[in-house]
C-alpha cells in the first residue's frame, strides 16, 4: 500500500509537469547587420519570450588571456647592402636559406592586435676587399668578414678591381609590432572566414653574429601574414615581410665617398626581404573566438494575455504584444573616473534598457546619476553626477527612441560605497522603475 501511494504521488507530479514542460519554439531572423533569435517557452501560467539581438560587426572585448596567436614559419630571405647589387645573377643569388619567423600576437579586437616578433636568418652579402674609386684608395670598412676570406668571382666585369668577397654570419631581428586584420576591418567580422590578411608594422633591434665580432642596429619591420583556415584553432600561414635596417649594420658606410650622385654606392639604409611558410596557432581561452555583442530581453506573458493575442490574430486584427506592467527592474551604467562619456559596452546595456522601456509604455523610470564621494569635492561630484544622468537620458531618448515622458532625471552627487565596497562602482547612473 505504501509503495502504491508513492507511485500515485509521483504520477500526480509528473503528469502536470509533462503537460507544461514543452519544448521552446525558436525563430531566427537575420539582416545585414544583426541576428535576432526569439525563443518562446510555454509555462503553466502563459509563456516566457526571450529576444536576443546580436550585432554582426560588433563583439564583446575579451579578457587578457583570450585571443592570443602564435605563428611560426620557415623560408628564405635576402639582405640588401651597399655592394650586394653588384652580383652578376642579381636577385636569386642574394637569397639565403633558412629564414625563421616567430610571432606572438594578442588580438584586442578582431581588427587590431599588438605583439612581439623574431626573425633569424643567415647573413649573405658582399664587401670590397680591395676597393678602388677614381684611382684613390677608400677605407675598407665591413662587418660579417669570416676569418677565411672567400672571393666572389661572378661580379660584373667592371667591379673586378674591387675584389668583392663574401660576408658571412647570421642575424637575429627582435621587434614589437602593431597588427591590423584587413578583412575584419573593411569587411566586418566573420568567425568562419576561410582566408585572412594581417598587415603589421613595428620597430626593433637587429643583432649580427660573425667570427669578426657581433654588431647591432635599429630596424623597422613591415609585412603581410596571409592565413588559410584549417580548423578553429589552426591556420596555414604565408608571411611576406621586409625591413629597413641602419646603414652601419653591415659596416659598409664609406664616409669618405660622396653620396650625391652615387646613391647605389652608399645607401641611407640597408634592406631585408623574405617569405616564410608555416602555421598560425590560436592559443589562450576560447582560442580566436569572439562573442558577438548582444542584448537580450525576457518577458513573462500571463495566460490571459496570451489568449488575447491569439484571439486577435485569429480574428484578423493586428498582433498586439502585452507585457506585465510595472516590472521590478534596475540597471547599472558605469563610468570612468572623472568622466561622463558612455563606453560602447555600456551603450549595449542602455539599448537593452530602451527595449524594455519602449515595451512598457505605462511605466515610468528614474534615471539618476552618482559619483564616488571619496575622489573629488562635493561641488565637482555634483557636476559629474548631473552630467552622467544627462548622458544616459540623452542616449535613451535621442539614440534609442525612448519617450521622454516615461523618464524622470535626477542626480545625487558623491555617495558612499553603493556596491561591494568598491568606490569605482559608485561612478554610475542607475535606471530603475518607478512604482505608481
Amino acid at each position: 500500500m505504501k509503495k502504491l501511494f508513492v507511485l500515485i504521488a509521483a504520477a500526480a507530479f509528473v503528469v502536470p509537469a509533462s503537460v507544461f514542460a514543452q519544448e521552446p519554439t525558436v525563430t531566427r531572423t537575420e539582416d545585414e547587420n544583426t541576428i535576432t533569435i526569439v525563443e518562446e517557452t510555454p509555462t503553466a501560467n502563459g509563456k516566457i519570450v526571450t529576444t536576443t539581438t546580436m550585432e554582426k560587426n560588433s563583439v564583446f572585448t575579451n579578457g587578457f588571456w583570450h585571443n592570443w596567436q602564435l605563428s611560426a614559419g620557415l623560408g628564405t630571405q635576402m639582405y640588401y647592402g651597399d655592394n650586394d647589387w653588384k652580383v652578376a645573377k642579381k636577385v636569386p643569388e642574394m637569397f639565403a636559406f633558412p629564414a625563421i619567423d616567430l610571432y606572438l600576437t594578442k588580438w584586442a579586437s578582431p581588427s587590431f592586435g599588438v605583439g612581439i616578433g623574431a626573425n633569424w636568418s643567415k647573413f649573405k652579402g658582399l664587401y670590397q676587399s680591395n676597393p678602388v674609386w677614381q684611382n684613390r684608395p677608400r677605407d675598407i670598412v665591413a662587418n660579417f668578414i669570416p676569418d677565411k676570406i672567400e672571393r666572389y668571382d661572378k661580379a660584373d666585369s667592371k667591379y673586378v678591381s674591387e675584389q668583392l668577397a663574401y660576408q658571412k654570419g647570421s642575424y637575429l631581428d627582435l621587434f614589437a609590432l602593431a597588427h591590423v586584420d584587413l578583412f575584419n576591418m573593411f569587411g566586418g567580422f566573420k568567425p568562419n572566414r576561410v582566408f585572412d590578411i594581417d598587415a603589421y608594422a613595428g620597430g626593433g633591434v637587429i643583432f649580427g653574429f660573425c667570427e669578426s665580432g657581433n654588431v647591432h642596429d635599429a630596424s623597422f619591420n613591415a609585412g603581410l601574414i596571409n592565413t588559410l583556415r584549417l580548423t578553429d584553432q589552426l591556420r596555414l600561414m604565408l608571411n611576406i615581410r621586409g625591413a629597413l635596417i641602419g646603414d652601419a649594420f653591415d659596416g659598409e658606410v664609406y664616409t669618405n665617398e660622396p653620396t650625391k650622385g652615387h646613391w647605389l654606392a652608399n645607401h641611407k639604409f640597408d634592406g631585408q626581404f623574405g617569405a616564410t611558410l608555416g602555421l598560425a596557432w590560436n592559443i589562450g581561452k576560447e582560442y580566436s573566438k569572439w562573442r558577438l555583442a548582444e542584448r537580450s530581453s525576457v518577458y513573462q506573458y500571463d495566460k490571459e494575455t496570451v489568449e488575447k493575442i491569439v484571439k486577435e490574430v485569429v480574428d484578423g486584427g493586428e498582433k498586439i504584444v502585452y507585457v506585465n506592467e510595472n516590472p521590478e527592474v534596475w540597471f547599472h551604467i558605469n563610468f570612468v573616473v572623472d568622466k561622463w562619456d558612455i563606453s560602447k559596452k555600456e551603450l549595449i546595456n542602455i539599448h537593452a534598457v530602451a527595449d524594455l522601456i519602449n515595451s512598457t509604455p505605462n511605466t515610468k523610470y528614474l534615471v539618476c546619476g552618482y559619483a564616488d564621494k571619496q575622489t573629488a569635492t562635493p561641488a565637482h561630484n555634483l557636476m559629474l553626477s548631473e552630467n552622467r544622468a544627462k548622458a544616459v537620458y540623452n542616449a535613451l531618448v535621442n539614440e534609442f527612441g525612448v519617450n521622454p515622458d516615461q523618464l524622470v532625471m535626477d542626480y545625487k552627487g558623491g555617495v558612499d560605497y553603493m556596491f561591494y565596497n568598491m568606490k569605482e562602482l559608485s561612478r554610475c547612473t542607475m535606471i530603475t522603475s518607478i512604482k505608481e
